[in-house]
């Protein structure tokens, strides 16, 4: 941004200098002839920097600095010599330098408008270059006053460096902000425009339960109450997480709720019962162990939901799939591991970005910010048969947590295949 304004301030400078040197035509007359010089090459070199400074801003900024400080030169050359302390003037090249292109910049600046200056001294004692305006003082003292220039130069040249430095750094902090917050916004308005249309299916499932339920006719099974309940207990999961996207101003899928310990078994097992249909053609082993997650139980039914429903989703008929769960320096891990064709590595990059422009799939974004706001996080991996395999890691909630998700009769670890 630095950069690209820096055009404004080159085209308010050429007008100025072009100003000031029509001034000095009409007071001098031809004798002003090197600061006339100076105006189509400003001019030039404005028009230049305005062309590419998008393509190549760093070299636009710099070459146009260097022609700056030749400008200066004849400037200064023309009106007092080193003997005026216009030397000076160069420090605008050297702040300059310093508050665009950094640390290095300014320091380099500072030791070409040095040379320059040394330059103006050897013409004048070598050549006779004498300066047009002021009145050349004697040699001794010219070089006193060039030498102070220089101090007072050489003194720019570092408090530009030193602090150019820390600028450019509070300005790449800046940047980075700006981006997460940029990008944060994109998800956002990508996931609550997919919430307003996928909030439809858990309320389409609820309604469709409770007319089974209603239906007079109809006889329920006696083993069908865990299934409804399992399959209630998901779409809540998926309500719940719709009316906290849509409700949430800032990061998406914040948990507001107190963290409690949550059964990882209970929780596999209820979104494979909602998942029975479309995982029906998938040979799907359970092997997770009595761990408990601590988190938001809504929260992570519908994280694990997400990981399940790719898998369904993204995976040809027969796949194998692999369901567990390891407690891993004070977290727990639940992973899941397919035989699936995977997922590239172009696409694997952005596999939790929710991207403006890109199509709307707040799955596996949703399922980052779930885990985020509770302390976790999600990874993906290329798993050793070629397939893909996702691990959610949570916090680790002692073994002996209270919870009251623990199913009836099942104790200890347990295996099935679905």
């Amino acid at each position: 941004m630095l950069l690209r304004r820096f055009g404004l301030v080159r085209v308010m400078g050429a007008a100025a200098y072009t100003i000031g040197a029509l001034a000095m035509l009409g007071l001098v007359g031809a004798r002003a002839w090197p600061l006339a010089i100076g105006v189509p090459v400003l001019a030039g070199v404005t028009l230049a920097y305005v062309r590419w400074s998008d393509a190549a801003p760093r070299a636009a900024v710099a070459v146009s600095l260097a022609v700056d400080a030749a400008v200066l030169a004849g400037a200064i050359a023309f009106i007092g010599g080193t003997g005026s302390g216009l030397v000076m003037l160069f420090s605008i090249a050297v702040v300059s330098a310093g508050i665009l292109l950094g640390r290095s910049a300014a320091l380099a600046f500072t030791v070409v408008t040095a040379v320059l200056a040394l330059g103006q001294l050897m013409a004048e004692e070598v050549w006779d270059v004498r300066p047009v305006l002021l009145a050349p003082p004697v040699a001794g003292e010219r070089r006193m006053i060039l030498m102070l220039s220089l101090a007072g130069l050489l003194s720019v040249g570092y408090l530009s460096a030193t602090y150019a430095s820390r600028l450019h750094d509070l300005i790449a902090i800046a940047g980075a902000e700006a981006d997460r917050s940029r990008g944060l916004g994109r998800r956002r308005r990508a996931f609550v425009e997919q919430t307003v249309l996928d909030a439809r299916v858990p309320l389409e499932g609820i309604e469709d339960i409770a007319d089974a339920l209603d239906d007079p006719a109809g006889q329920l099974p006696a083993g069908e109450r865990p299934r409804i309940a399992a399959r209630l207990r998901v779409l809540a999961a998926q309500l719940d997480t719709k009316i906290e996207t849509l409700g949430q101003a800032g990061a998406l899928g914040a948990v507001q709720h107190r963290p409690e310990p949550v059964l990882l078994q209970r929780v596999v097992d209820d979104c494979l019962t909602a998942l029975e249909t479309v995982l029906a053609e998938h040979r799907v082993e359970v092997d997770v162990p009595a761990l408990r997650a601590l988190g938001e139980r809504r929260a992570i039914r519908r994280a694990v939901l997400s990981v399940l429903e790719n898998v369904a989703v993204h995976t040809p008929p027969g796949t194998r799939a692999h369901v567990t769960a390891v407690a891993d320096a004070g977290q727990a891990v639940l992973v899941v591991t397919d035989d699936g064709p995977g997922i590239p590595d172009a696409q694997a990059e952005a596999l939790f970005e929710a991207g403006e422009g890109q199509p709307l799939h707040v799955g596996l974004p949703l399922v980052r910010e779930l885990c985020e706001s509770m302390g976790g996080s999600v990874r993906y991996e290329r798993a050793p048969s070629g397939g893909s395999r996702f691990m959610l890691a949570l916090r680790l909630a002692p073994r002996d947590a209270p919870g009251d998700d623990e199913p009836a009769g099942r104790e200890g670890s347990e295996a099935a295949t679905r």
